[in-house]
């Protein structure tokens, strides 16, 4: 895997640009219950991008850890608006444009609606205005279609997926007290306060959360993230 801050301006000169994939892992602090750090959507992307290195020529950026999130009502979370997390992904875009990058990938280990609708607003503005291409997606677009197979069919935020896929990431980040409580509220209802709905800030069980279905997950990511980008780019 090759970084983008390890390399010299001279370096870059010597770099095809026309074969070299750009990644930009992006994520969130956030809170993932009691059991996962607020860093667990941009450690999963960071994973991904380094794994994905190994496969296809890259140079991967910085990770973005701040991103959009209504689970703000929890200690430790961090999150910023549309308008700041669109115009800092539209200006790191138009700096790797500049530099005659023609191949992105954003990968955002957080699927917020707000915090993807901020990112896709900026990558579609550069794709309008210059001769690249770009794909954008959560890893999480991936892994959920493993629900009602490898996972229960409602798995999500802080559930069995990610706190399996956490266990091989940052095993030594990941606590064993798992705990899961849902207060209901009814469908399309606007929530302004999600402690009171699932007061752990877990969204579905975590339970029977294991490192075995972590790889099994982890590696179903990478193998269709690197299958879309062959189709795509190369």
């Amino acid at each position: 895997m090759v970084y983008w801050t390890d390399l010299t301006y001279e370096d870059f000169k010597k770099i095809d640009h026309d074969k070299t994939l750009v990644i930009l892992p992006v994520g969130s602090i956030e809170e993932h219950g009691p059991h996962l750090p607020l860093s667990s959507d941009t450690d999963q992307a960071i994973f991904v991008a380094n794994k994905i290195s190994e496969k296809i020529d890259s140079l991967i950026l910085p990770a973005i850890y701040y991103g959009n999130t209504d689970l703000d009502d929890f200690e430790g979370t961090i999150t910023v608006s549309f308008n700041t997390l669109n115009s800092l992904i539209l200006e790191i875009l138009k700096s790797v444009v500049k530099w005659k990058f023609t191949k992105i990938l954003i990968i955002s280990g957080h699927a917020g609606s707000i915090h993807m609708a901020a990112i896709r607003d900026a990558a579609l503005k550069i794709v309008r205005e210059n001769p690249v291409k770009i794909m954008f997606l959560s890893d999480y677009d991936l892994a959920y279609e493993l629900r009602g197979k490898l996972v229960p069919e409602n798995d999500s935020h802080a559930g069995l997926i990610e706190t399996s896929r956490m266990m091989v990431i940052r095993p030594d980040l990941v606590k064993n007290n798992f705990k899961y409580e849902f207060n209901g509220k009814g469908r399309f209802m606007i929530i302004d306060n999600y402690s009171s709905i699932y007061p752990y800030g877990t969204l579905s069980d975590p339970t029977g959360a294991n490192a075995e279905i972590g790889k099994k997950v982890n590696d179903y990511v990478i193998e269709k993230m690197v299958q879309l980008i062959k189709e795509n780019f190369f």
